[in-house]
């Protein structure tokens, strides 16, 4: 094969690296047999030389007028087409590519020899011929082809000249002398089998480079896989740009993170990804003379609506010459971190209101309980107008009111010990949804729809408790339908035998500013709320080592969550506790 064929289909075959995207110039493409590229080359190329050597050598003066009855070079411009289009047909539907090559060196060389016999002979300028017949025979046969190939032409223009200097001498022409002409014949033959020689050399010599060559695109193509994998496999997010943003490298984590496919992305601007702000914070930072990558943390939108909180680190790419070539980001997802910091921060708030209200309470409770009992003694005794006893009754009713806030405030500070015990979701959920229809709180416009997927979701817990949250959550989910609405309570088991269950309400959902505050205590949506019953059902989610998650959009509604580990984790982990304590 050619070396150009070779440095071209080299280049061709030098895989660009993951990692460096469009950076890299090179470009997979399919490997072809090269013996059959080889082949198609010689059939394609043997007709232009052919063609142009004729017509050129005609209008020089060097061909007859004649080959026989046919006009000489009308005859070969229509051959060297007609064998063209039969190589080409027979290549197209034979598989034997070996047996075709040995038929064109042999038409090559009758061609040729006839036309050394008829321009000239030992003086023809298609001599010349012979060699490429030789160089290609050596190239694509190696040694042994190139060998017979040379020992073919020297026959073949011997005989050639032979058979002209014998019909010449017939015809009592002049002649060139015999030692002359055995002098050219072997001149020629020498320069056949040099050409054959070097030819045969230089075949070993491509042939070793091939092999080199071959080793060397195993080896980048082996690297390339490697580094696919590797960034395919990081489980942190990985962006690679360039100097304008464009997306080079675009990885499974970074999918699975930002919720968007990577073949919508590459290619494409990365403020649709990262936001223009921090896009533009990135250009306004020479992150060369910075040791330390940069560092960014946002709440980043998904295609869903939905938003994650992503922590970056960017650093530069560069080249071996430190030159800044675009940059690399990589990323996690924080939601879980954030959500578990806002955890931290709600339970030492609520630690630090409960520590207090234990107190309060206290305190107020004990003259509370004095003065109601004063009031019912009065009333019992004295006999006072109805005007009076009218502000006793008031005062006794708010005096109750109040009481039962001091012992929610109670329970909230300081929370009864209940005992748990393995218990089944379901029935308990299908006897709140009973309870619920039947009050005077569901009115017509309302509906209570109860799903379960499982029938079995056991947890170890307090059915009291868990009556508590059922019913606190159920009321809000009420409340915030005051004009009717649908109440979908659903059940069911995950893969890790976790219980869920959520409560989701199409009422007036909350604004952003009161998801702050959803468990923090004294926040409520409602005028006639405490702000006490979700902050309850926080600390009773916590004794029972679940979690209780929300999901709200003004006038879409809300939907609260809760997580029950399964009962044999719960079982372990009080265990390992008691072994410990």
């Amino acid at each position: 094969m050619p070396i150009r064929d070779w440095a071209k289909r080299t280049l061709q075959s030098y895989p660009g690296i993951s990692i460096m995207g469009p950076f890299q110039n090179y470009q997979t493409r399919e490997q072809t047999d090269p013996q059959r590229m080889y082949l198609l080359e010689v059939i394609v190329l043997r007709a232009l030389i052919l063609l142009l050597g004729l017509n050129l050598a005609d209008r020089l003066g060097l061909l007859p007028e004649h080959l026989g009855p046919l006009p000489f070079l009308l005859f070969f411009n229509i051959l060297a087409p007609t064998l063209t289009f039969l190589f080409l047909l027979i290549y197209r539907l034979s598989r034997n590519r070996k047996a075709l090559f040995y038929i064109q060196i042999g038409t090559d060389l009758i061609l040729t020899t006839v036309l050394v016999f008829h321009s000239r002979g030992i003086e023809s300028p298609f001599v010349s011929f012979y060699i490429l017949i030789i160089i290609y025979c050596c190239l694509s046969l190696g040694r042994n082809g190139g060998m017979v190939c040379a020992a073919l032409s020297t026959i073949s223009y011997a005989g050639a000249i032979t058979a002209g200097r014998i019909i010449i001498e017939n015809l009592n022409r002049p002649t060139m002398d015999p030692q002359q002409a055995t002098f050219r014949i072997a001149a020629h033959a020498l320069g056949f089998w040099a050409v054959a020689l070097l030819g045969t050399y230089l075949h070993k010599r491509l042939q070793a480079v091939e092999s080199q060559l071959r080793e060397k695109i195993e080896s980048l193509t082996r690297l390339r896989k490697l580094n696919e994998h590797i960034v395919r496999s990081i489980r942190s997010g990985l962006i690679t740009t360039d100097l304008h943003g464009h997306i080079a490298v675009f990885n499974t984590a970074a999918e699975e993170l930002t919720g968007r496919n990577a073949r919508d992305v590459i290619g494409k601007s990365i403020d649709r990804v990262i936001g223009k702000d921090f896009w533009e914070r990135i250009l306004g930072v020479d992150l060369l003379k910075n040791a330390k990558a940069m560092r960014h943390e946002a709440w980043i939108p998904l295609p869903d609506g939905q938003k994650r909180f992503l922590g970056f680190s960017v650093s530069p790419l560069m080249d071996h010459d430190h030159q800044l070539l675009g940059y690399i980001l990589s990323f996690q997802d924080l939601t879980e971190i954030i959500r578990l910091e806002e955890e931290v921060r709600l339970k030492d708030r609520m630690a630090t209101i409960g520590r207090m209200a234990a107190g309060i309470a206290h305190e107020i409770r004990n003259p509370l309980a004095a003065m109601q009992g004063s009031v019912e003694i009065l009333r019992s005794h004295a006999t006072l107008p109805k005007v009076d006893e009218r502000l006793l009754d008031i005062l006794i009713r708010e005096s109750d009111r109040l009481n039962k806030f001091v012992e929610d405030f109670l329970n909230f500070a300081r929370p009864r010990q209940y005992a748990k015990h393995s218990l089944n979701l379901v029935p308990l959920l299908k006897d709140s949804v009973v309870l619920l229809q039947n009050t005077p709180e569901i009115r017509e416009k309302h509906s209570v729809v109860l799903s379960v997927e499982d029938p079995l979701v056991r947890i170890q817990g307090s059915a009291d408790q868990l009556n508590q949250v059922f019913w606190n959550l159920a009321q809000n989910a009420i409340r915030a339908m005051p004009n009717g609405g649908e109440l979908k309570i659903g059940v069911r088991k995950n893969r890790d035998g976790w219980g869920l269950i959520d409560f989701e309400d199409n009422g007036t959902g909350m604004s952003l500013e009161e998801q702050e505050h959803f468990f923090q205590p004294f926040h409520s949506q409602f005028k006639e709320g405490l702000g006490l019953g979700l902050s309850i059902i926080f600390q009773i989610m916590e004794d029972h080592q679940g979690r209780v998650s929300f999901e709200s959009e003004k006038g879409k509604g809300t939907k609260v969550s809760l997580r029950f580990p399964p009962e044999n984790m719960v079982a372990l982990s009080n265990s390992i506790e008691s072994r410990i304590h």
